[in-house]
């Protein structure tokens, strides 16, 4: 009789007592912790996906409560009629996939607004090739702050989270052994411990050494 595979997945939860700070995530923690007390009100958190970019942003909304959080796929127009009702704008998830007029008449109308403004994107936003000489000279006005690839301990914390949400335990060589040769990188590292999840529901074996062997050498 085959076994039956229930997917149940990594859902992310956005708690700051989930927060881990390592010395990675730090710089960008203490600044969303010392909010209002910034040194302007546009502000830019970059880091690779999995870095921890909106678990930040969704502190960052508790701290603020008058916070519009959206994806920038759904970046529109409208928005910008929306933003006398927020005291904070957060883009998740820039790729340079906004046009450049419609950014920077969001910059315009935060700024007239006298609202916050934060980006998270994969790259620095300084970085980016805009074509809009306007829209250039808007972003140097931001704080720049980056999310550095994940320490040894920040993948220990990782690891366990992810799997004794799923009321699992592993041993200590386990997780030493994942440490060493998962690479160094938040959204593999996820996919790998979803992967391992997976493998382990559908062979019916507890997960060990040889278990992770295979899915590393997929």
């Amino acid at each position: 009789m085959s076994q039956l595979i229930f997917k149940f997945p990594f859902k992310a939860e956005y708690f700051k007592h989930d927060f881990y700070v390592s010395s990675n995530n730090f710089p960008a923690y203490k600044l969303i912790e010392s909010w209002p007390r910034w040194p302007g009100k546009c502000l830019n958190v970059f880091g690779t996906a999995g870095s921890g970019k909106t678990h930040l942003s969704k502190i960052l909304e508790k701290k603020i409560q008058n916070v519009k959080l959206i994806d920038a796929e759904n970046v529109n127009n409208k928005l910008i009629q929306e933003l006398n009702n927020f005291k904070c704008l957060i883009i998740d998830g820039f790729k340079n996939n906004i046009d450049e007029k419609l950014l920077y008449s969001i910059f315009n109308q935060s700024k007239q607004l006298d609202n916050y403004l934060v980006i998270n994107s994969s790259v620095s936003i300084k970085e980016l090739n805009f074509k809009l000489n306007d829209l250039k000279s808007r972003v140097n006005s931001f704080i720049f702050i980056g999310i550095d690839l994940p320490t040894d301990d920040l993948l220990q914390v990782i690891i366990t989270k992810a799997f004794s949400d799923k009321q699992i335990s592993l041993s200590p060589k386990i997780s030493e052994y994942i440490i060493k040769n998962v690479e160094r990188s938040y959204d593999k590292t996820f996919k790998f411990l979803k992967d391992v999840d997976e493998l382990s529901l559908s062979t019916g074996k507890s997960i060990n050494i040889n278990l992770i062997k295979k899915v590393l050498n997929k």
